[in-house]
């Protein structure tokens, strides 16, 4: 099919999803529209305690590491540990979201991440806990996150109507920016008091509260039927559609481009606070939470215009903004203009990666949910690998030339989205004669 006729089928749904809006902008001001269903309800509040946990844990197993070995080379590796699995199950996760109970799915990865949990916090408090623990539980981690990501998240669609999809998508992204601003502070001060093993007990609390709530959540949709050819062709099918779709592989690069090359800027932040901005550790906790705050921000005002027909057009020019500001925050030499940037690099950035996610909820076919934003969720596990990119950049031209560098391919590609961005959903380009492509519960875009 040609692209006017994906522009016909990407207009024809977005358009869908809009029809409840018309008639006044009641709908753009209702920031948290979604919550009013009470599926929805349950699973938010269950977020919270889960992304609670899982930034929590972080912290405690980073201070465990130090403890048991002082050595910066384990962080390293038990981090890698975690990433590994992460990584290489993510595909073999979401085949699995496809032809299984997502509900099901989510609350058994959550007890079994409560009982990791448990496990750790017994071999602290005891006395026992060694650093091979620590690791191979990290590698579990990382096995339950491959498939407790793409369930959790291609389950979004069965728990709110198609109207309040891009709503939910925005307050969602909420939980994790509160989380990251709260989760650090609460595990720093649990271990302070009371040491890691009850900081992970109370990660181990929390753990089973989200499964509590997630108990409660009835969709009414039964689980999709396995397609032929097994877990492997299943696979396969997923990584087809986003090759073939050229709506998905675009907005899916971008997150890419995001993950690799822009992110890398908060891995070498304490080195602009310490040798180039020179405000030492305090400097760097507030360039961290001013960064924190704006990509707060940026997912609420997603949440406010979460009714725009021209999300792609808008992810392409935050895209292209976010590359602009990067490469300013880079050869910044002021600690207050730096502070600002910081806050509009947190912004922008939640706001462009908040509408691409909406774009892809709105437009998946359900029988693909998820394998394809199992792919799409994997993109952020690969921030270590922009990490050492940005690393080796800096070792040898500095930091500044670093981020630049990763600046210039964020807005490179913005900069070549944009002119095709309007295409995805212009309404003057509307192909009326041509029906949607369609695939079971969603259009395939095709190229």
């Amino acid at each position: 099919m040609n692209n006017d006729a994906t522009v016909a089928s990407f207009d024809h749904n977005m358009s869908q999803s809009n029809a409840h809006s018309s008639g006044g902008g009641k709908r753009i001001l209702d920031a948290v529209s979604a919550l009013r269903h009470r599926n929805y309800r349950l699973y938010w509040f269950g977020q919270i305690f889960s992304v609670l946990a899982q930034n929590m844990e972080q912290v405690a197993q980073g201070w465990l590491v130090l403890e048991l070995t002082n050595s910066p080379l384990a962080l390293g590796l038990t981090g890698l540990a975690h990433a590994i699995p992460a990584i290489t199950l993510t595909l073999i996760g979401g085949a699995v979201a496809d032809r299984a109970d997502r509900r099901r799915i989510m609350i058994a990865a959550q007890s079994g991440t409560a009982l990791m949990f448990l496990s750790l916090s017994v071999l602290v408090l005891t006395g026992l806990a060694a650093l091979w623990h620590v690791m191979v539980l990290a590698f579990i981690s990382g096995s339950i996150r491959a498939f407790d990501r793409p369930s959790r998240m291609a389950l979004l669609p069965q728990m709110v109507p198609r109207e309040d999809i891009p709503n939910a998508v925005a307050i969602g992204g909420t939980i994790w920016q509160l989380c990251r601003l709260i989760g650090p502070a609460a595990a720093g001060m649990l271990i302070y008091f009371f040491g890691v093993g009850p900081t992970y007990v109370f990660c181990c609390l929390a753990s089973l509260s989200a499964a509590g709530l997630w108990l409660g959540i009835r969709t009414g949709q039964p689980a999709l039927a396995a397609s032929g050819g097994g877990l492997l062709r299943n696979m396969m099918e997923g990584i087809n559609f986003i090759r073939t779709n050229e709506l998905y592989y675009t907005l899916m690069g971008m997150t890419f481009f995001n993950s690799v090359f822009g992110m890398s800027y908060l891995i070498l932040m304490p080195v602009f606070a310490r040798d180039i901005l020179q405000v030492g550790s305090q400097g760097f906790g507030f360039l961290q939470t001013a960064g924190g705050a704006g990509a707060l921000i940026g997912t609420l005002v997603v949440a406010a215009f979460s009714d725009s027909r021209r999300l792609p057009v808008q992810a392409a020019r935050g895209a292209t903004l976010f590359g602009a500001l990067l490469l300013l925050f880079a050869f910044s030499p002021l600690y207050p203009l730096s502070l600002a940037l910081a806050f509009l690099l947190g912004m922008v950035s939640q706001f462009y990666i908040t509408a691409i996610n909406t774009v892809l909820q709105l437009n998946l076919p359900e029988q693909l949910r998820g394998r394809v934003m199992g792919v799409h969720g994997l993109t952020w596990d690969l921030m270590p690998v922009g990490g050492m990119i940005a690393g080796t950049i800096a070792e040898f031209a500095g930091a500044p030339a670093a981020v630049a560098v990763g600046a210039i391919f964020v807005a490179g590609l913005g900069l070549w989205v944009m002119p095709i961005a309007p295409r995805f959903s212009a309404a003057e380009r509307r192909q009326p004669n041509e029906a949607p492509v369609t695939g079971g519960a969603g259009p395939l875009i095709r190229k």
